[in-house]
């Protein structure tokens, strides 16, 4: 049975549900590795140091929403640049929590329907 409770992630009281953020829209990247140092020894052997501390990293793609739709995550999202993120790991079937800092919010006017709207750009959350 899955634990899936409707959104993919929720920062404070804000589930990211109104618009909500489709499937297609939400990329986990559950345990990244990331790179301190990287070369070669002299026989060519490529040598990486890897931190041991793994990450998630989630890439978020919203769906077209209206000014106020978008002033609403704009605030939840730009309050910190630090946030606890609750977030849908579907390997696990199950919600976790991360402290995560965020990339950029950026943002282009589009019309939609005749209407004039919002399309965010889209957003990374890494754990910190």
């Amino acid at each position: 049975m899955s634990n899936f409770k409707g959104y993919y992630i929720k920062i404070g009281n804000c589930k990211f549900d109104n618009p909500a953020i489709q499937r297609e829209g939400f990329h986990l990247l559950p345990r990244i590795e990331q790179v301190t140092d990287s070369g070669a020894v002299a026989s060519g052997k490529l040598i990486i140091k890897v931190l041991p501390h793994k990450p998630a990293k989630m890439e978020v793609t919203f769906p077209i929403m209206t000014e106020e739709q978008y002033r609403n995550y704009y605030n939840v999202i730009s309050s910190s640049m630090y946030l606890k993120v609750e977030y849908y790991d579907e390997s696990i079937d199950a919600y976790k929590t991360a402290t995560c800092y965020h990339t950029d919010i950026g943002y282009t006017p589009v019309k939609y329907n005749g209407k004039e709207m919002i399309q965010m750009d889209k957003i990374s959350f890494i754990e910190h």
